[in-house]
């Protein structure tokens, strides 16, 4: 078992088309910027239960991190990437429906931070934390696939340029993305081998600044990363205490109910993938 499941992993609209547009490139790359997301929420959803005191300061720092994630992901957005694109087509409103979906998962998130603030290693129960992300992380997930499939619908406007929005966004995120917190977040969660490693190149061409990020700033919450879902390298390694075995058991114990592949029946709202929406899907 591992971080994709059991909220399901975005299909990149790139897999399924053309790289070199820039709309299919913009969505693809905020595709895999969400499936960090989902890989972090799947990853602490799946090793919470595992968590023990001595372990719980390294874990609870990296629900922080994975918190710390989503919020900066959307204020960024909210700044420098929505209102500029609304602006370039000339219609305001256009993407009030991303904003209205951030609204929604919102009190959920902040629940979240809240209970990982205030508990201590002593405290922490990783059953809290998963009945805190039922509440919320379906809603997320598929927050996460409308947006990509909103981005797809803008290649209707052919006055947009999405590359140069995408390249101004970049740096504002790089500029209020913090060096030792959310970078190595980022990279210990994005897989340099998903859909057949297409994605390699991503998010940086600058291989000295890349290993820098990899095996320098992840120095000073090393013992967080052990919970990501990739390892410094950018490769799928295993959880921390998941198998089939221990989360069906687990899953039993806390009522959970179990489907037939012994595994938790995913929320009705995390089985949406990308697949079957294009242009003119506005959602």
């Amino acid at each position: 078992m591992w971080a994709d499941y059991p909220f399901p992993l975005i299909t990149t609209p790139a897999s399924m088309g053309d790289y070199t547009d820039p709309v299919t490139k913009s969505a693809t790359k905020m595709a895999l910027t969400h499936n960090i997301i989902i890989r972090g929420m799947n990853s602490i959803y799946l090793q919470c239960e595992f968590i023990t005191p001595e372990s719980a300061a390294a874990f609870m720092m990296y629900c922080k991190c994975w918190s710390e994630f989503i919020h900066n992901h959307h204020a960024c957005e909210e700044v420098a990437y929505f209102p500029v694109i609304e602006k370039a087509v000339g219609l305001e409103g256009i993407s009030e429906s991303n904003l209205e979906q951030h609204d929604a998962f919102l009190s959920g998130l902040e629940h979240f931070d809240e209970y990982i603030r205030n508990s201590t290693p002593q405290t922490f129960s990783g059953l809290m934390v998963l009945q805190i992300l039922d509440t919320f992380a379906a809603t997320l997930q598929s927050h996460l696939t409308d947006e990509v499939v909103w981005i797809m619908s803008l290649s209707q406007y052919p006055q947009l340029d999405i590359a140069t929005i995408d390249a101004s966004h970049g740096l504002y995120v790089r500029a209020h993305s913090t060096h030792t917190r959310l970078l190595p977040f980022f990279l210990t969660n994005h897989d340099l081998t998903y859909e057949d490693g297409i994605h390699a190149w991503w998010p940086t061409n600058s291989k000295l600044r890349e290993w820098y990020l990899r095996y320098i700033c992840t120095l000073v919450h090393r013992s967080s990363w052990n919970y990501s879902s990739c390892g410094l390298g950018g490769k799928p390694k295993p959880l921390v205490g998941v198998t089939w075995c221990t989360m069906s058991r687990i899953f039993q114990q806390n009522t959970t109910e179990v489907g037939p592949d012994l595994g938790p029946i995913k929320p009705p709202k995390a089985v949406l993938t990308f697949e079957g929406h294009y242009e003119g899907d506005v959602v």
